[in-house]
């Protein structure tokens, strides 16, 4: 995890900073680039919650996820594979890696951020991070682990098409628990609050001095998602998921603190889109102030799961940045 700093007097504190080896970056260090050579529509597949275990069948956990993945590619191709975290549940290094590989034989790239259940593992997420720093070319991840930003997963992929920037893939780490004030999920810190200003201001300087739009992706959704649900509630309209087949099956387990995070993304003006999971049964993509907030779809049946909400999601970006989804859905029993 990344070095915590106490608020002792100044001095201390700078020397506790440089004593830990704590670095800090500019926002360029923490991009990577997708380079996309075709004309049509950019294609990001999202799964979330794989929760993939040394106790599970893996082999036929990967097999449902390819009918997900297959499918996408056959109904136009793939760009970008994101797992929206708890990636892992009680899997251990060889487990972990055998996955990883798995994801790697699509021959897509391909990308993650980290869930609350990533560090109930028989690894640190250090050692995850360390393998995915150096994973290989098709792995689209960067972690500064000597920066003062807190998580492990705070980075940003700059998709160009035919050459020219055209958006801006944001990973962040929505962290863990929280234990200070109050026992629950964890929230972003100001420091990474501090980080996406600086990151769509330097990507804005890159851009001609016009603000680049973005897609976001973490794992625990922010506490505005319910108020989301209560405006598709009233208007119907906001629900952008096929005709019912966006639903809240459970209450959100968002943060209890509200760090405000939704504020200074409305206020940039670069995400139109937020991609979550966390919440196994919630699926709904709704449309809140212009903001896309989309649960994704479950991508196995690990933990707790509806067997009728099982797949994934293809968000799809035109040449003018709309978006419009792919909601697939399989069941288990096409692959036993």
């Amino acid at each position: 995890m990344k070095k915590s700093i106490f608020l002792f007097p100044s001095l201390l504190a700078l020397c506790v900073t440089a004593c830990a080896g704590v670095k800090q970056y500019e926002p360029k260090d923490y991009m990577l680039d997708l380079n996309v050579t075709h004309t049509g529509d950019i294609r990001v597949l999202q799964l979330t919650d794989t929760h993939i275990g040394d106790k599970d069948n893996v082999p036929l956990h990967e097999k449902f996820m390819d009918l997900t993945i297959n499918e996408a590619k056959a109904n136009g191709g793939l760009d970008l594979i994101v797992i929206t975290g708890d990636v892992f549940t009680f899997a251990s290094k060889s487990t972990a890696k055998q996955f990883l590989d798995w994801v790697d034989s699509h021959e897509i790239p391909w990308t993650l951020t980290f869930g609350n259940h990533d560090e109930q593992c028989w690894f640190s997420i250090d050692w995850l991070t360390d393998v995915l720093n150096n994973y290989g070319p098709r792995c689209l991840f960067l972690d500064k682990q000597d920066d003062t930003i807190q998580g492990n997963a705070n980075f940003a992929i700059n998709c160009y098409k035919n050459n020219t920037l055209f958006e801006q893939f944001i990973l962040m780490d929505s962290n863990r628990y929280n234990y200070k004030g109050y026992f629950g999920y964890d929230y972003f810190k100001q420091d990474q609050i501090d980080w996406y200003s600086r990151l769509v201001e330097h990507t804005k300087v890159m851009n001609s001095n016009t603000v680049l739009p973005s897609l976001m992706f973490y794992h625990i959704p922010l506490p505005e998602v319910r108020d989301a649900w209560e405006a598709a509630k009233n208007d119907s309209s906001l629900i952008l998921n096929p005709v019912g087949e966006g639903q809240q099956n459970e209450e959100p387990c968002n943060p209890d603190y509200n760090s405000h995070f939704y504020d200074v993304i409305k206020e940039k003006g670069s995400t139109h889109g937020m991609y979550f999971g966390h919440d196994h049964i919630n699926n709904y993509i709704i449309n809140y102030d212009g903001i896309h907030f989309g649960y994704g779809i479950k991508a196995t049946d690990r933990v707790y799961a509806d067997d009728s909400m099982l797949g994934g999601r293809v968000i799809v970006i035109h040449d003018d940045h709309s978006l419009d989804y792919e909601d697939i859905y399989h069941t288990y029993q096409e692959v036993k």
